[in-house]
């Protein structure tokens, strides 16, 4: 989240207001990040993509000065993209961004926005969609006021997601006019846009208004296409708010359908998972070079200080963004190309590598012949200095027998643990609390110290050393329920690759998991684990409670009403495109209160 105002009624575009104040329970749901970086692209019309934007122009250079890198210290590393805006995150809830009861602002964020708004705003004479008419700049002086002002009411009403009221017209013009007499045309519009990115109704998705009020057609509108798309509503989702067909079940799940077979799906559902799972994260995991230098290539010990700064971080980097990027394929291929059901998210043997993680997939893993090859960017430092390179991945098999689904994909188990080993209370606590929505408090005082040391030179196995450490009376009411999840992914280390033996001893990845609910899961292994848990009732209810937070941007509780039907449906039938139009028209979606405000009605 970027900033919640306290507003007068009047407040003028591009006005700065009187300071951001703390959420409350009526707080207005403003756009995240990565919303806000979707919403600028599809403004104004460029891909979501930053090297297919124009350069800078020498307007943006006067309005804004250039911001500069951050990456290296000893060498100017490359400048960044003019897309995306690097904001700091949000501080979200439960791992996720978009919920207004975990959106906090701050003064960084504010001066953030306007630095933002303004680099953006010049970018309005390059767009394609911006003028309503051919050659502004070669027109006259009249005719270009004309044009100009045409396409601006039409941008702030995109901007907006809704008609523009006759006072916020007024002080539009009075800014449009004020900004033409201060200065040359062209800087009068980039100023007028960069007002109209800085604005409360741009920013916020669900404006402050009556907080038990029901959304009407254009914040339906908003509400579906940030749940679908993680930006604005397209003209036929705005035509068809226009027209009143958006007040229906019917009519929100047909605009839900057409919704995911846009591209723009894809990313957003991607995105929910990423939060879900934590994944985002992945590009910080920290493998010690001691421990797994050697399955990369290269000797576990330094000849030098500086081979550090060589030789580890050039392996690193590929090998995160690689985990990253199999993450978000997997997802996407999943759920928009293969089965599409949450069975398969938790089941299927399918997935991408890269030359990076081969090593980590083993001498098992199959390459898909002509099966096809996806290139991403990725970014690393190395020796201090800020390099771009390209990742190839490609699609392949794992053994049935080693990988199933997203809880055995190598971000997974790496967020998992250490820098040495494998980590059975980080892995627990993430299946307890994302998976089977298990709440289990705070650490007891001094629980970190208690832990097994992480190092290579041990005795016992991970499993034996992490049950000692937790048998305490004062651990065993938690560690009970945290530990079985954990130990259950015993046969992969600190990277995610597979093992059959610890520390010489065969690996027991076997237990048993009393959900909450009493619902209780015997597993042998993290394989037979993961298939359990996709056919589990208690953990199908928290992926649609999950789903149904983020549609809503609310902290929707477990008994409120509408839910429960959604997940009665989701434990038939799993597929989760399904579920997400299912959501879209529920009463809960459409006639639900606003975020912060409560349970719906």
């Amino acid at each position: 989240m970027f900033v919640v105002f306290t507003l007068a009624p009047t407040i003028a575009v591009g006005q700065a207001p009187a300071g951001p104040t703390a959420p409350s329970d009526t707080a207005p749901l403003a756009l995240t990040p990565a919303e806000y970086n979707n919403t600028i692209a599809d403004l104004l019309g460029f891909p979501r993509d930053g090297a297919r934007w124009p350069k800078r122009s020498t307007l943006a250079d006067r309005l804004s000065p250039r911001r500069t890198a951050s990456k290296g210290v000893f060498l100017p590393p490359p400048p960044p993209p003019v897309w995306p805006w690097r904001f700091p995150a949000e501080p979200g809830l439960e791992g996720f961004e978009g919920i207004a009861q975990g959106q906090s602002p701050s003064s960084y964020q504010v001066e953030e926005l306007h630095l933002a708004a303004m680099h953006f705003a010049a970018f309005a004479l390059e767009s394609p969609t911006f003028f309503s008419c051919a050659d502004w700049d070669a027109w006259p002086a009249t005719q270009q006021e004309s044009c100009a002002w045409t396409s601006i009411e039409r941008f702030a009403r995109r901007a907006y997601r809704r008609p523009i009221r006759t006072d916020e017209q007024e002080r539009l013009s009075a800014f449009w006019t004020a900004n033409l007499t201060a200065g040359p045309p062209d800087e009068a519009v980039a100023v007028t846009v960069a007002g109209i990115l800085q604005a409360p109704p741009f920013h916020f998705r669900v404006e402050p208004g009556d907080p038990t009020a029901a959304p009407n057609e254009w914040e339906l509108a908003t509400r579906l296409s940030y749940f679908l798309w993680d930006s604005m509503p397209d003209d036929v989702l705005f035509d068809a708010a226009a027209a009143g067909e958006l007040g229906t079940a019917a009519g929100m799940e047909r605009q839900a359908r057409r919704m995911l077979d846009d591209p723009k799906a894809r990313p957003a559902i991607v995105h929910f998972h990423h939060q879900w799972l934590g994944t985002d994260k992945v590009t910080l995991v920290a493998p010690a070079r001691r421990a797994f230098g050697p399955l990369f290539g290269i000797t576990p010990r330094l000849k030098n200080a500086s081979d550090d700064d060589l030789e580890w971080p050039a392996i690193m980097g590929p090998v995160r963004y690689s985990m990253k990027y199999e993450t978000e394929l997997f997802v996407e291929q999943t759920i928009f190309d293969g089965a599409g059901t949450f069975h398969a998210l938790m089941t299927d043997n399918h997935g991408y590598m890269s030359d990076a993680t081969a090593p980590i997939y083993g001498a098992n893993a199959r390459r898909v012949p002509d099966g096809g090859t996806v290139t991403k960017p990725i970014e690393l430092v190395v020796a201090s200095i800020g390099r771009e390179q390209k990742l190839t991945l490609y699609p392949a098999e794992f053994p049935r027998s080693e990988r199933a689904g997203v809880l055995t994909l190598p971000s997974v188990l790496a967020l998992g643990a250490y820098a040495v080993q494998p980590g059975p209370i980080l892995r627990g606590k993430r299946v307890l609390e994302r998976l089977a929505c298990m709440h289990l408090g705070t650490p007891i005082q001094g629980a970190e110290a208690a832990l097994p040391p992480d190092t290579l030179t041990v005795e016992r196995t991970n499993r034996q050393r992490t049950a000692t450490a937790t048998s305490p009376a004062t651990c065993t009411t938690c560690h009970r329920q945290i530990n079985p999840p954990g130990f259950a992914f015993e046969h992969y280390d600190a990277v995610g690759r597979w093992r059959a033996q610890d520390n010489g001893q065969a690996v027991d990845a076997s237990g048993t998991l009393t959900l909450a609910g009493g619902e209780q899961i015997t597993f042998t292994d993290g394989v037979d684990f993961a298939h359990q848990l996709a056919g589990s009732d208690r953990v199908r209810d928290c992926y649609v409670l999950h789903w149904t937070r983020y549609a809503l941007g609310d902290q929707v509780e477990a008994a409120t009403p509408g839910l429960g039907t959604l997940q009665a449906r989701f434990r038939e039938d799993d597929s989760i495109q399904t579920l997400l139009v299912s959501i879209a028209g529920s009463d809960l979606f459409r006639t639900g209160t606003r975020p912060g405000s409560g349970d719906a009605p």
